[in-house]
């Protein structure tokens, strides 16, 4: 159920929002808005420079990403934490039938 708002969600992100981030971040570079297999990798990418200093200083956009609109961030944001919660109960899932067989 989770996985099916995943791919509308990416859908959304991959348009105009995932644009105006590569505008800011890569200096209008399109990589990750070129498919849907590298706007979910992008999106993943993107919400964990906006989330974690050490990583944005890493990739030497510290200072770029305070350009970026926060409710744009913030989209980013939810997708990852999406994501990581829908893992986590998938193979949380798997874990469990596994233990408890």
């Amino acid at each position: 159920m989770l996985f099916a708002c995943f791919i509308p969600f990416l859908l959304f992100l991959k348009g105009k929002p995932m644009q105006e981030v590569e505008d800011v971040l890569e200096d209008g570079r399109r990589f990750f808005s070129l498919n849907l297999i590298t706007a979910g990798h992008g999106a993943l990418h993107y919400a964990s420079l906006f989330m974690f200093d050490w990583l944005a200083k890493r990739y030497n956009v510290l200072e770029k990403r305070n350009q970026v609109p926060q409710h744009i961030q913030f989209w980013f944001k939810l997708y990852y934490w999406m994501f990581m919660t829908g893992g986590c109960l998938f193979f949380g899932a798997g874990l469990l039938i596994h233990f408890t067989e």
